[in-house]
This record gives structure tokens, C-alpha cells and sequence, in this order.
């Protein structure tokens, strides 16, 4: 009975579609037969020869009240545990999927592959083989919907979602976005292409010009991202600590931040810290990263979680001790620049500027009071006391020309004691 659904070209599609059919046949049997019965009832019992029928007096029948309490009590547990089970198989990818990157924007589809291969309002995959859709929105919500394969879900701008289904037959199948985003939204479709597992590699590892433009994989550019927007000066990638956790076995983990709570360790979580850093911290470390926000593309970004996925079962490194903790010192005998030099060690200033003369996400230290030069703005300046001092306590009001806007505030994290010990131990490296 009412049959209509499209092909089913998914594994679970037919688990989707006998519960479909279940309720839908369930639902029109109970509306006929009560619907059918007040209509025999009006027909049998109607007035006849313009006389009034004394209506006999009912008082109940449990039988028939146990029954229509019981079978449709029985009936909605049913449906429940059946819709509870397609459901979980429908959310619950297999461990070995493939995993894909889709990216809505109004009003198209792009896909990203683990090869780093894209394509446009078109999808190719294996089939038997489970695939795994990642999905993130660039403006507004949309809707991933493949009917032949029974999943749909929202693709947000906040946060990613996930869909996966396993294809079971060859073919080209129709997607499309099912939540209203423009003008443009009756035309934002795609198609799901399913191949053989041969003609998938082959199509996979092509070797055009236009391939090659875009060979570069997800984790190798995040990779390439790691070292070139400094993360490596503050996140190890082999279990060692630094000023931020290392990227080591991290993703996954469930992390403790400084307000108590507790948070794990995927997507949203990592896209958060990158653009607003502060806003969860990890226990045991320092609110000392910049905001990458506006800096990196969403793109980008999964790059850098492509990456730190392959870093789930890096071995970790044995903690070493750390020779600040390890070594508690009476401050009070400390000179300024002994002091200083304790306090560079403690708010990692290391992590950012060299005292060899290196280049690093700051100006080194060595050489640096007394010297002259331009800033960001055009202005110049010298780097004495007063410079120094506004340095650590507004650091993006003077910014060196040729480094990035990327040191934290310290406002309230120095007294005026340790800002002196701090400049008289720069003044000490030359």
C-alpha cells in the first residue's frame, strides 16, 4: 500500500522504508476502520420515517476500553524500539568509512576527498564501501538530502554535522538541499555518482593538469599549515609539552579547562580553539594563543583537523619534568634580571621570541633594548622602558613591521615589580 518511495540504493534504505510503510499502513488501516465505522453507524442508525429512536443507555465494557488502551500502547512501543534501532544505524558509521568534506554555500555543493581531490555539485563513490559525509556550511543552513539513500541532515555554519550511507547498486542518484537558503535554493543540486571500486580509483588518481592544481591531501596541508602559521613553536606533534597541549593522541581526548568542565576533543572543538582560543582553556596551560579569526579559511581549518586526526595514535613521549616546577626558588633573593629571566620562562615567552638572534612569531630578545626601528603603522619607535612596558601590557598598539599581531595581552597578569624584572632581563641579552 502506497509504494511511492525512490530505489533503494543504500543498506539501511530497507530497514528505512518497511518502518515507513509500517506506520503509514498501520495509520490508514486504524482511519478506515474508525472513520468507516461512524459512517455504517450514521447509515444504520439514522432516523428513520421522520421518528425519533430512543438511544439505549451505555454504561461501558472494559473489554473493549483494555483493548483500545492496550494495542495502540503496544503498537507506539513498537514503532518506537523499530525507529530507535533504524536510527541508530542510520547515525552510527562503521569505524573503516570513507571519509568525505562537504562544504555548502549558496548555492552549491563541493566535496573534498581524502586526497585532496574536489569536486563540484558532484559526488563519486565506491560501492559497498560505507562513506562518511563531514559537512560544514560557509553562510547560511542547508540540507544534504539523498532520497535513493534514505539520509538527510542539516549542514550548518556553526558547527559540522554528519550523514553516511553504504551504496548497494551502481548508478547516478539525485541530491538536494532541503532547507530554504535564497533566491538561488531550487537550484542547489547534486548528484551522487556510484562506481565500481576499479573505476573509483582510476577516476580517484587521475593525473590531469587540473587534478594535480589540487593534489595536495587534507592531512598534508594541514600539515603544511602547522609549520607555517606557527603552531609548531607552541603544539608539539609527539606527546612532549609546550606552551599549548600537544597535538599527540588529541584528538578524541577528553580535555579538563580551567572552569572545571570537560569538553572532548573533535571538530567543533578545535575550530573553536582556533578562532577563539580563550574561550575553553585546557587546565595546566596559559590563556597566551592568538585568534586566528578571519585569518584562516573554513578550508584551512579542516586542514588543520585532518592533520591532528592522524595524530590520534602517534606514540607519546615520556613527560620530562619541568625544570621551572621542579626547582622552586625564593624569589625575594633573585636579582631583577634573574627574576625576569624566571618570569620569560614561566609565561613561555621562549615559545615566541629567541634570545640567539632567531627569527620566530616575535622580535628576538637579543639585542632588542635600545634598538630602533618601524612599526606596523609606518611610525617608529625605540625599545626602551616605556616601549617595552607597553609592549607586554597592549601589545597590538605597537606592532613591529614584519611580525604578525599575534601576542597576548598581560594586563593583570604582571605586577609592576615583575614588568621592571622582565625589561632589566632583556636588557641583559646581547
Amino acid at each position: 500500500m502506497f509504494r511511492y518511495l525512490p530505489e533503494q540504493a543504500s543498506t539501511f534504505a530497507p530497514d528505512v522504508d518497511w518502518i515507513h510503510h509500517w506506520i503509514t499502513d498501520i495509520s490508514v488501516f486504524f482511519t478506515v476502520a474508525i472513520f468507516g465505522a461512524a459512517v455504517l453507524f450514521a447509515i444504520i442508525y439514522r432516523r428513520r420515517d421522520g421518528k425519533d429512536h430512543k438511544t439505549p443507555q451505555i454504561l461501558g465494557d472494559h473489554k473493549l476500553e483494555a483493548i483500545w488502551t492496550v494495542v495502540p500502547t503496544i503498537i507506539c512501543i513498537f514503532v518506537a524500539v523499530e525507529g530507535l534501532l533504524v536510527y541508530r544505524d542510520i547515525r552510527t558509521p562503521p569505524d573503516k568509512a570513507m571519509e568525505l568534506s562537504v562544504t555548502a554555500d549558496q548555492f552549491s555543493w563541493s566535496f573534498e576527498y581524502p586526497n585532496g581531490k574536489k569536486t563540484l555539485n558532484e559526488v563519486t563513490v565506491p560501492v559497498g564501501e560505507p562513506v562518511r559525509f563531514t559537512m560544514r556550511s560557509k553562510d547560511v543552513i542547508h540540507s544534504f538530502f539523498v532520497p535513493a539513500m534514505r539520509v538527510k541532515s542539516d549542514v550548518l555554519p556553526s558547527i559540522f554535522t554528519r550523514v553516511w550511507f553504504e551504496p548497494v547498486k551502481t548508478g547516478r542518484y539525485q541530491g538536494y538541499c532541503t532547507e530554504y537558503c535564497g533566491a538561488g535554493h531550487s537550484t542547489m543540486l547534486f548528484s551522487v555518482n556510484v562506481v565500481s571500486g576499479a573505476e573509483y580509483d582510476r577516476w580517484l588518481n587521475d593525473d590531469s593538469q587540473e587534478f594535480m592544481m589540487s593534489r595536495m591531501g587534507a592531512e598534508e596541508k594541514g600539515m603544511a599549515l602547522y609549520e607555517q602559521q606557527n603552531c609548531i613553536t607552541c603544539h608539539s606533534v609527539d606527546g612532549s609539552r609546550k606552551v599549548g597541549p600537544s597535538f599527540a593522541g588529541l584528538w578524541g581526548k577528553k580535555e579538563k579547562l580551567t572552569d572545571g568542565t570537560e569538553v572532548t576533543v573533535d571538530e567543533n572543538y578545535i575550530e573553536s580553539s582556533i578562532v577563539n582560543p580563550n574561550l575553553q582553556i585546557v587546565m595546566g596551560y596559559g590563556p597566551l594563543m592568538p585568534s586566528y579569526e578571519g585569518q584562516l579559511p573554513i578550508e584551512d581549518i579542516k586542514a588543520l583537523i585532518s592533520y591532528i586526526k592522524s595524530l590520534e595514535k602517534t606514540t607519546i613521549a615520556p613527560a620530562s619534568a619541568d625544570p621551572v616546577a621542579a626547582a622552586p626558588v625564593d624569589r625575594s633573593k633573585l636579582t631583577p634580571p634573574e627574576l625576569g629571566k624566571l618570569l620569560v620562562q614561566e609565561k613561555a615567552c621562549g615559545a615566541c621570541h629567541s634570545v640567539d638572534g632567531n627569527k620566530l612569531i616575535g622580535p628576538t630578545f637579543k639585542g632588542l633594548y635600545g634598538r630602533k626601528g618601524k612599526l606596523a603603522d609606518g611610525s617608529s619607535y625605540e625599545a626602551d622602558d616605556e616601549y617595552l612596558k607597553h609592549s607586554i601590557l597592549e601589545p597590538m598598539a605597537q606592532v613591529v613591521e614584519g611580525f604578525a599581531p599575534s601576542m597576548p595581552s598581560f594586563q593583570g597578569q604582571l605586577s609592576e615589580e615583575e614588568i621592571a624584572s622582565i625589561i632589566a632581563y632583556i636588557k641583559t641579552v646581547n
